[in-house]
């Protein structure tokens, strides 16, 4: 059953009132991103909680941050040992300049838990593409993925929790 969400949140609403974690926030505020969007504001209690959401929005509405701010805080609280080879977890996004452009925003909030990022997309050199240059967490058009997966170079994983 799909649940509607307010459309605008109340101004004194924070991203630490959200749930958010410290580092995550600090991060935000570095970046010059104090209060949530509408859409952050929506989803991230549910997300954080663990609860699977969808939502859509214009271009620059948050999308991005309203799931990798929960993508970041799961990761960063499961304190797992990296494993050459096998990322935490693949963003797909559709073209190589969104998947660069995600990584980009995304990059200095995994920075703030000690977790690194890379952008993957065919028309680069091997060497910078490989998934197993970054231990975290990968932003990735869907054809590189797919052969990720097929060469095991990628293990699909959820970040729900069980």
């Amino acid at each position: 059953m799909a649940v509607r969400r307010p459309r605008s949140t109340a101004p004194s609403t924070t991203f630490s009132q959200l749930g958010v974690p410290a580092p995550l926030v600090e991060a935000l505020a570095k970046g010059g991103v104090t209060t949530p969007f509408p859409i952050q504001a929506a989803t991230l209690p549910d997300v954080l909680a663990g609860r699977d959401v969808l939502g859509r929005g214009r271009t620059g509405s948050g999308k991005t941050y309203a799931f990798a701010v929960p993508l970041l805080a799961r990761l960063a609280a499961r304190h797992a040992p990296p494993r050459a080879g096998r990322p935490r977890a693949l963003i797909l996004a559709p073209t190589r300049e969104l998947a660069a452009q995600i990584e980009a925003s995304i990059a200095p909030l995994a920075a703030a838990v000690s977790l690194r990022t890379l952008a993957v997309f065919g028309g680069v050199p091997r060497a910078v593409r490989s998934p197993r240059s970054v231990p975290g967490w990968t932003c990735s058009s869907p054809v590189l993925a797919g052969f990720w997966t097929i060469s095991r170079a990628v293990t699909p994983v959820s970040t729900r929790s069980r």
